[in-house]
């Protein structure tokens, strides 16, 4: 399952590059007035569905044949999503106060425990990109509990819980409680289809299962951005019919990666490898760009190519920026203390085991 791995940077690439092209749309038509491509173009945000599949796809991968020591899984989670976040959290602070001119007290306000540890509080964190990561801490608490069930009834009951979102919606049930809503949120649907993906590649896979993976993702494509070309943004903000209408796209193309194994040129993989610290930084590059821009270059024609090619370009290169000189070294320096702090739990376990005999 290791050899599956490698083809995930290719769809990170993807996924990342989905998004940034739904922030700049988005963008233009916020700063410049008018939009270079038809609302269809929102089906970027897609890639966030796409990169929950893949980090359900991911963590069972990995763990799924382990035994899982909770703190361990944690600790390593925890290296992985806070370091970068909260440093790129501070950018997107100081640039407020100093590109917007913001107060330092309403930028320090912000300063919740929504933003600082990404728990659910009903509102947006300051680096608004980060209510995915949020999910993506719930459904690591949930994995926990997945492998903790015995083998006959955890796929029932992880079912039961990724599709529950969908059943309150069907009831006209919506809890109240941010927490709630998380844990039946109908994302959760989407990393249970990245988990329950990992025993279908453990088999012997069919040449027909190809030819579904295809027709899911060209199809599930099609239906995903006809519907983001008529209802616009708009049309996304209830996330049982995001998750309706980007599901089936998400999982086919991910099926299709493992699948048909792509060999694609150097920058793709490496784009991969960059994903996370461009999914956090993108948007304040693109937001960045439009303010500095939209005044000098707004009344050129063609402005918005030229924009468009600026916006994915910079947040290409502010990523890889980003992941070699801050996330490389602080995950680097966070698996040492890690480490450090696991080996010093084991000692004082075989400690006790040594003084209760």
């Amino acid at each position: 399952m290791r050899s599956k791995i490698a083809e995930i940077q290719y769809l990170r690439a993807l996924a990342v590059l989905l998004v940034i092209i739904g922030h700049t749309h988005q963008a233009q038509g916020q700063f410049f007035g008018e939009y270079l491509l038809g609302d269809w173009a929102f089906f970027g945000f897609a890639g966030v569905d796409v990169f929950f599949v893949i980090s359900g796809f991911i963590i069972h991968a990995l763990y799924g044949e382990r035994r899982l020591r909770p703190v361990q899984f944690i600790l390593h989670r925890f290296n992985r999503i806070f370091p970068l976040y909260w440093f790129v959290t501070a950018v997107a602070m100081a640039g407020s106060l100093l590109l917007l001119g913001n107060e330092l007290s309403a930028v320090v306000d912000r300063l919740d425990v929504g933003t600082v540890l990404l728990w659910p509080t009903g509102e947006l964190p300051y680096l608004a990109v980060g209510w995915t990561l949020t999910h993506e801490l719930y459904f690591y608490a949930a994995y926990i509990g997945f492998l903790s069930l015995p083998d006959r009834v955890r796929w029932w009951v992880a079912g039961v819980w990724a599709t529950s979102g969908l059943i309150l919606h069907v009831v006209s049930i919506t809890p109240d409680m941010p927490l709630l809503r998380l844990m039946f949120s109908p994302f959760n649907l989407l990393f249970f289809a990245g988990v329950s993906i990992v025993p279908l590649m453990r088999r012997q896979t069919a040449a027909r299962w190809r030819v579904l993976a295809v027709a899911v993702t060209l199809v599930g494509g099609a239906i995903a951005i006809a519907y983001t070309a008529s209802h616009g943004l708009a049309g996304l903000t209830d996330p049982v019919i995001r998750v309706s209408v980007f599901a089936p796209f998400a999982v086919g193309v991910v099926l299709l990666a493992l699948e048909l194994k792509p060999r694609l040129p150097q920058l793709a993989a490496w784009l991969g490898d960059w994903s996370y610290s461009a999914y956090l930084i993108h948007s304040l590059v693109v937001t960045t760009l439009a303010i500095l821009l939209a005044p000098r270059i707004g009344h050129l024609t063609g402005d918005g190519g030229l924009f468009f090619l600026a916006a994915i370009s910079a947040s290409v290169g502010a990523s890889a920026i980003l992941h070699l000189m801050i996330e490389q070294p602080a995950l680097k320096w966070g698996k040492r203390l890690v480490d450090g702090v696991l080996s010093a739990i084991r000692s004082e376990d075989v400690n006790d085991k040594k003084a209760e005999e």
